[in-house]
C-alpha cells in the first residue's frame, strides 16, 4: 500500500511537473508548431521571421509528415515527407528538418499559427533588404550551412544550404517549386529535393 501510494504521488508529481512545462511554453508568447517547439524571432526591415530552421514533423491538424530514410524511398515519394540531415536526429536542433517540395505547397498547414512558408516576393524583400544592411543584421537571419538532400537518389549533400518558397515552378506545377539558396538566389528543384523551410510571419 505504501509502495502503490508513492507511485501515485510520483506520477502525480510528473503530470504537474509537465502541464507546468507546456505552459511555460504557451505563456513565452514564441511561435509554436504542432510538436510544441517554440522558436526565436528576428525582425529584419518589415519583416518578422523565424530565426531558425522549422522542425517541425506533425502537420498543425495533428497528421504526421511521414520520416522517410532511405534513399531510394525518398527520391521516389510523391506526397510530404521529412528527414533529419544526415539522417541523425541530432541534427534537429542545430539544423531543423530537411522537407521535399510537397510540404513546401502546404504553407498554411505546417508553421507555427500566424506564420507561413515565404514567397518568392517574401523572399525578394528579404533579400533587398539585405543587400543595404550591416552586417550584424545579415548574421541574425542565422542561415547556417545545413546541406540538403538531392532530388535524384536521395543522397545527401554537403554544400548549398537553400529554403523552400510555397510556390510552385511555373509550367512544372506538379513537379518543381522555387528554392533560395544560401547566397539569397532564388531558383527552381525539383519537389523530391530537401531542403529547409524558414516561415515567415503573416501580414495583418
Amino acid at each position: 500500500m505504501i509502495i502503490s501510494t508513492k507511485i501515485r504521488i510520483f506520477s502525480l508529481i510528473g503530470l504537474l511537473l509537465l502541464i507546468s512545462c507546456e505552459k511555460e511554453k504557451v505563456s513565452s508568447g514564441l511561435p509554436m508548431d504542432a510538436d510544441g517547439n517554440t522558436y526565436d524571432t528576428i525582425v529584419i526591415g518589415t519583416q518578422t521571421w523565424l530565426a531558425e530552421n522549422l522542425k517541425a514533423t506533425t502537420y498543425i491538424n495533428g497528421d504526421p509528415i511521414p520520416l522517410v530514410t532511405e534513399n531510394t524511398q525518398w527520391s521516389d515519394f510523391n506526397r510530404g515527407a521529412y528527414c533529419w540531415y544526415g539522417n541523425s536526429v541530432e541534427n534537429k536542433d542545430i539544423y531543423g528538418a530537411l522537407y521535399n517540395g510537397y510540404v513546401a505547397r502546404l504553407s498554411n498547414f505546417l508553421c507555427p499559427v500566424g506564420y507561413s512558408i515565404p514567397t518568392n516576393n517574401d523572399w525578394s524583400i528579404l533579400i533587398n533588404t539585405l543587400k543595404d544592411s550591416p552586417e550584424d543584421i545579415k548574421q541574425s537571419f542565422k542561415a547556417k550551412q545545413v546541406g540538403w538532400r538531392a532530388a535524384g537518389g536521395g543522397s545527401f549533400q554537403v554544400c548549398c544550404s537553400c529554403w523552400w518558397s510555397s510556390l510552385p515552378f511555373p509550367g512544372y506545377d506538379d513537379k518543381s517549386t522555387y528554392k533560395v539558396t544560401l547566397n539569397y538566389e532564388i531558383g527552381s528543384m525539383s519537389n523530391h529535393g530537401g531542403y529547409s523551410i524558414r516561415c515567415i510571419k503573416d501580414q495583418l
